[in-house]
C-alpha cells in the first residue's frame, strides 16, 4: 500500500509539473527561438488558434488579432503564448484567400535574446489553398536556400508545419506548411551591418562584389520583381567596419520569378520579354574579369545547388525535375560561348 501511494504520487508530480500526458505548461520563458533556429532544417510543429475567418476577411488589414501560439518541447510537453497577428503584403492581400502577416512576439514573454533585437517575424503563408500554390511555396522556400548557399547575404528561412484553429468558425482546425523569415534585425546582427532605410540611393552606393552575386543570383531563377533604388524587394546593409562605405543589397520576396511561375506572375511591361521565365540581366555593366569572378562563384556551386534541389523532398519528383531543369539553362547559358556579350552586356546598365 505504502509502494503504491508514492507511486501515485511521483506521476501526480510528473502530470502537473512536467507537462506529461500532453499537458499544456505556461512557461515564463522559451527555447522557441534558440541561437540555431534558423540554421535547423528540422521540422518545426506550431500551432496557432485566433479569429482567422475575421482575418482573412481583409475588413481590417492593419489590424492586430491576439492569438494563442503553442509550440512543442517535446511529444508530452507544449508550451503556450500570447502572441499577435499583423497582416502584411500590399498585393497578397489582394490576391491571397491566406495573406501573409507578421507574427508580433513584443508581448509574449517568448525569449527573444537570439532575434538580434527583432520583435516580430514574417510568416510566408500558403496564398491559396488550391493545385500548385503549395509548390510555389516550397519553390519560393528553396529559393531562399539556394541562396545561402551562394552568399551569406542572404535571408535564412524555416519551414514549419502550422496547425492552425480559428475562433471563428468554432474552433475549426486544418493544418499549412508555411515558412518563417530571419528578421532584418538578426540579419544585420549576423553580418555585422546596420540596416538602411533610405531610398535614393542606387548601384553607386554597394558594394560591387555583392551587388553582382545578388544580381546573377536574381538572373539564374528568372526574377526582374527587384529594385535597388526604392528598395523594391531588397534591403540594404551598411557594414559597421567604418572603413567600408558601400552598401550590400540583400534580395526577398521571390515568388514573381521563372523558378517558381506562378499563375499571376508577369514581367514588367518595361522589359523586353514576354514571360517571367525568360531571364533578363539588370545588374551593372563590368569588366570581363569582374563577370568572370561572379561566374566563377556560381560554377563553384553548381553541385551543391543540384543537390540541394535533387534531396528536396518536400518538392514531388516531378516539380523537382522542372526545377533542376530551370537552373540546367541557367548554367548552360553562362557557359556557353559569348554569355558575357549577349546576355550581360545586352542588358547591362552603365
Amino acid at each position: 500500500m505504502k509502494y503504491f501511494i508514492k507511486s501515485l504520487l511521483f506521476f501526480a508530480t510528473l502530470f502537473l509539473f512536467n507537462g506529461s500526458f500532453g499537458q499544456n505548461v505556461n512557461l515564463t520563458d522559451s527555447s522557441l527561438f534558440s541561437q540555431d533556429f534558423f540554421d535547423n532544417d528540422e521540422n518545426l510543429r506550431l500551432q496557432l488558434k485566433f479569429d482567422i475567418s475575421e482575418f482573412r476577411s481583409k475588413k481590417n488589414p492593419k489590424k492586430d488579432y491576439p492569438a494563442e501560439l503553442t509550440y512543442f518541447i517535446d511529444d508530452s510537453t507544449r508550451v503556450i503564448k500570447n502572441v499577435e497577428v499583423e497582416m502584411r503584403g500590399v498585393s497578397r492581400q489582394r490576391m491571397c484567400d491566406f495573406p501573409p502577416f507578421f507574427l508580433k512576439l513584443k508581448k509574449s514573454g517568448i525569449d527573444l535574446q537570439h532575434l538580434g533585437g527583432a520583435k516580430k517575424v514574417k510568416v510566408v503563408t500558403l496564398c491559396k489553398n488550391v493545385t500548385g500554390y503549395e509548390a510555389y511555396l516550397l519553390k519560393e522556400y528553396l529559393i531562399y536556400k539556394i541562396y545561402n548557399l551562394i552568399t551569406p547575404y542572404s535571408f535564412r528561412v524555416r519551414l514549419v508545419n502550422f496547425k492552425l484553429i480559428d475562433e471563428g468558425r468554432r474552433n475549426r482546425s486544418f493544418d499549412r506548411i508555411f515558412f518563417l523569415i530571419e528578421p532584418e534585425d538578426l540579419l544585420a546582427q549576423r553580418l555585422d551591418c546596420l540596416p538602411i532605410e533610405k531610398d535614393i540611393l542606387n548601384y553607386r552606393h554597394t558594394q560591387v562584389d555583392a551587388t553582382d552575386i545578388m544580381n546573377m543570383f536574381q538572373y539564374m531563377i528568372g526574377n526582374t520583381d527587384f529594385t535597388i533604388q526604392g528598395r523594391h524587394n531588397i534591403k540594404l546593409l551598411k557594414p559597421i567596419d567604418h572603413t567600408q562605405s558601400l552598401l550590400i543589397p540583400i534580395a526577398y520576396d521571390f515568388d514573381f520569378s521563372g523558378f517558381i511561375n506562378t499563375e499571376y506572375a508577369d514581367p514588367a511591361d518595361i522589359l523586353q520579354i514576354k514571360d517571367v521565365r525568360e531571364r533578363y540581366y539588370l545588374g551593372m555593366c563590368r569588366s570581363d574579369e569582374q563577370y568572370k569572378k561572379t561566374i566563377d562563384l556560381f560554377n563553384d556551386k553548381k553541385e551543391m545547388i543540384y543537390d540541394l534541389i535533387n534531396s528536396f523532398e518536400y518538392l514531388s519528383k516531378k516539380e523537382r525535375r522542372r526545377t533542376i531543369k530551370y537552373i540546367e539553362e541557367f548554367y548552360n547559358l553562362m557557359n556557353g560561348d559569348d554569355f558575357i556579350k549577349k546576355e550581360l552586356r545586352r542588358t547591362c546598365r552603365n
